[in-house]
This record gives C-alpha cells, sequence and structure tokens, in this order.
C-alpha cells in the first residue's frame, strides 16, 4: 500500500461522486480495492484514492458499472507466490487481471486463481514488465 493520506492537504488524491450508487455496488468496489490493496477513503458519498491509483481505480468502476460484477474465483485453486513484488506491482496485475475478466484473490503476497485460468495467469506473469 502507498503511504497516502487522505487527511493530508498535500496528498494528491481523486474523488469519485458515488452518490447514485447502490450499497451492494459499493461493496463491490470496496472488496476490489481491499484485494487490490488500494488505500481509499470516503467523504460522504465521495469515493477517494490516490492520484497514482486512478487508472486502476477507473477500470474497477467501469466493472462494477458494467452490471456483471467482478471477475469470480470458482472451482479448484492454483496459487502462485510472488513474495518479491511490491504492492504497486500487485495493484498493477490485478487491474490486468480484472480487465482480461480472470477471476482472483489475494492473501498476501499469494495471488488464487482458478486452475482453468492458470496457464493464462502463468502466461501474464511471464508478459509482466516490472
Amino acid at each position: 500500500m502507498t503511504d497516502w493520506n487522505p487527511n493530508d492537504p498535500d496528498a494528491q488524491t481523486v474523488r469519485y461522486d458515488l452518490g447514485d450508487w447502490s450499497v451492494d455496488e459499493r461493496v463491490e468496489l470496496v472488496e476490489m480495492l481491499a484485494d487490490a490493496e488500494i488505500r481509499h477513503d470516503w467523504d460522504g458519498n465521495e469515493l477517494l484514492v490516490p492520484a497514482e491509483c486512478e487508472a486502476v481505480v477507473d477500470a474497477m468502476l467501469d466493472d462494477v458499472e458494467d452490471d456483471d460484477g467482478p471477475p469470480v474465483l470458482t472451482g479448484e485453486i492454483e496459487e502462485f507466490e510472488l513474495d518479491e513484488w511490491n504492492p504497486a506491482d500487485r495493484m498493477e496485475f490485478a487491474a490486468l487481471l480484472v480487465e482480461r475478466g480472470i477471476g482472483h484473490r489475494w492473501e498476501d503476497n499469494l495471488l488464487l486463481v482458478s486452475v482453468d485460468d492458470a496457464d493464462t495467469v502463468d502466461d501474464l506473469l511471464d508478459e509482466f514488465d516490472r
């Protein structure tokens, strides 16, 4: 996670007005933010995130608004140990997985994906430039 502090007036922050979003949509988004380890805060109906995460959060918002929900992790699980990755790398790769519609979950530095998606994820890891 970044050192971003939403209470710091000098922190570069992006605000999203989500006043017209349902509770379910907000919960879905917060779960995605947590999975990607993106710090966030709320100011009433406004979501606050670090400016450096804007592109990733934009993609997440689009996914939630598409009404399909986040990719779901189902079936047998394949694990990828990514101990050497920093939070920014994990966040960027999580956004790529969301973009590709690959269900996943993070448990610390362990990436969990469906066995059916493991080969695709392995290829993406090989191509990922970090």
